[in-house]
């Protein structure tokens, strides 16, 4: 090979060298470099999102036993129930009803007109117009940009099933005051992640305690005949049956459900058959005042016949946040009040005043005055 040929090829290889180092270079130089940074920058942004994402939420069973993803209580800021007894157990366990920017129409229109202006002084302002009867408006909901829904079985979900926000549902396949109330205080403190030392169950305790000793003396011989009405007017007249709730009011409270072999919540029955049960204590749950059935002037129902006319034993049941009749948060009042109903003696008056006053500051923070204590007892409907 000459010399000047080879010198050509050198310079050739010495050329293509460079290039090949070149490119090398500007790979592992500022293109890695680029690509290491995006890399990492994208890796601490997928790890800080899935930790704030796990550290936010949390996952709660609610009542009816679904898996239900909350964020921390803190950004739990508008809320929306639609189970009407729910918003008493609210406005007790959180407070702020601020909070609250829907709720079912029953929740205000169920509630003691004097004592919801304390407890609830924004109801005029919470949105009950996006559902009819238990279906949501969709739409409406949305507008309300609720962080939370609160319902009570799935026929409240109807109109919620494609929302996206989550529903927690306070069903359960039990019919004890108790229970439930007790329940649904529970739920709502870890929804709302608040701790206390007054609980409901712990005033149950009380109540249970209380009730226990004032009907010691009162056996299966000497009980005395109930009956708990759920509705009457023109068209029909209805009791409480067994294994419901009225039922568990008057058996936890000393007396016999008169109409305990029927099922269900309300069935309806005939005076014919009034007569023959001849209840010595009733209650009326819903529906015409007892004043109306003890001054006898329900036309065509003639009730001077009954036992718990005689003794003048039909009582209103009281309306607090909630009608008694029905779990709440002010359930462990009804069980005294009921038995002092019941038992003439068995509980003083007096002492039951001042144990409602003390129970309404311990639950909810408020003073009662005797004038709204009569207003609840004594309700207007």
């Amino acid at each position: 090979m000459n010399f000047k040929l080879k010198n050509t090829l050198i310079l050739i290889f010495l050329l293509m060298l460079t290039i090949v180092l070149g490119a090398c270079s500007n790979t592992n130089g500022n293109d890695n470099t680029n690509t290491s940074d995006n890399t990492a920058n994208t890796s601490n942004l997928d790890n800080s999102n899935k930790e704030d994402f796990q550290e936010e939420l949390r996952i709660i069973t609610d009542l009816a036993g679904n898996k239900v993803s909350l964020p921390k209580a803190e950004k739990l800021n508008k809320v929306i129930i639609i189970a009407p007894p729910l918003m008493a157990t609210f406005a007790n366990v959180v407070g702020d009803t601020e909070k609250l920017v829907g709720v079912h129409p029953a929740c205000i229109k169920s509630a003691n007109k004097d004592l919801i202006d304390i407890i609830v002084p924004n109801w005029k302002d919470i949105n009950t117009s996006f559902l009819k009867g238990f279906k949501s408006n969709a739409e409406e909901v949305l507008k309300l940009n609720p962080d939370i829904i609160l319902v009570y079985g799935d026929f409240q979900k109807e109109g919620l099933e494609n929302i996206k926000i989550p529903i927690v549902d306070f069903y359960i396949e039990d019919t004890q005051n108790q229970t439930w109330s007790v329940k649904i205080d529970t739920l709502m403190r870890e929804i709302f992640e608040i701790e206390g030392e007054d609980t409901l169950e712990k005033e149950w305790s009380q109540a249970n305690e209380l009730v226990k000793s004032a009907l010691k003396n009162i056996n299966e011989e000497n009980r005395k005949r109930g009956l708990m009405i759920r509705n009457n007017n023109k068209e029909s007249f209805s009791v409480r049956g067994g294994n419901y709730y009225g039922d568990d009011w008057l058996v936890k409270t000393g007396l016999t459900n008169t109409a305990g072999q029927l099922k269900g919540d309300n069935s309806e029955i005939s005076m014919e058959q009034l007569y023959q049960w001849n209840p010595e204590v009733v209650y009326d749950f819903v529906g015409i005042d007892a004043d109306v059935y003890l001054e006898n002037s329900i036309e065509g129902r003639d009730w001077s016949k009954v036992d718990a006319f005689k003794n003048k034993q039909i009582y209103d049941m009281p309306i607090g946040m909630f009608n008694w009749g029905a779990p709440n948060v002010d359930s462990p009042l009804t069980l005294i009040w009921m038995t002092m109903k019941n038992y003439p003696g068995s509980i003083d008056p007096e002492f039951f005043n001042t144990y409602m006053k003390d129970f309404y500051k311990r639950q909810y923070d408020i003073e009662l005055s005797d004038k709204l204590i009569k207003s609840i007892l004594n309700p207007e409907k």
